[in-house]
């Protein structure tokens, strides 16, 4: 391997691990804005006893991004829950066989449903929210991305699969020791 080589694999990993700690951080902020929503909520309703809609909007825009944010960008693979009742009680050939299969339905499905879901989204540019104007298909956006990453997702567990890798096997550490992230 060339030192090009190294570096420009080096590089990628260091661009990944920025990343994924940016999805990480939004999604964190995600969850702290409707948390200190929910608590502006229950204080403006019994403290002030003036109930106001702008928190519980923020609560049900935070909840919906937050969820297929965190989803799409912040879960890994081997973080997915996982119905294996019966792969794993069958033998490994069987359950990459399944693996591909499962793959190849959720990304046949999610493609299919891809046209109808962004008519949906593009046709709700018409309404907004009611306490905060904000309009609905910039609150259902999240989704197109939810199905793009999904695809990508399960296109690389049948891919992975394929090549006798399964989600459940041990994998390296990808990502530094706190140690290292310090340099």
């Amino acid at each position: 391997m060339t030192t090009s080589t190294t570096s420009a694999g080096t590089s990628a990993q260091r661009m990944l691990r920025w990343l994924r700690m940016g999805a990480n951080h939004v999604q964190v902020v995600m969850m702290v804005t409707m948390f200190v929503s929910f608590i502006l909520q229950i204080f403006f309703r019994y403290v002030v006893n003036k109930p106001v809609a702008w928190t519980d909007e923020i609560c049900v825009i935070t909840w919906i991004w937050g969820i297929l944010w965190g989803a799409s960008f912040v879960t890994r693979n081997r973080e997915d829950i996982r119905f294996d009742v019966l792969t794993s009680h069958v033998s490994r050939s069987v359950k990459r066989g399944l693996t591909v299969a499962a793959s190849i339905a959720v990304v046949v499905i999610l493609l299919i449903s891809l046209p109808s879901a962004w008519s949906y989204i593009s046709f709700m540019k018409v309404e907004d929210s009611p306490a905060l104007g904000i309009r609905m298909d910039h609150y259902f956006s999240i989704y197109m991305a939810f199905v793009v990453a999904m695809v990508v997702r399960h296109t690389h567990i049948g891919i992975e699969a394929l090549q006798d890798r399964l989600y459940d096997d041990e994998e390296a550490p990808t990502l530094p020791t706190a140690a290292k992230d310090v340099a």
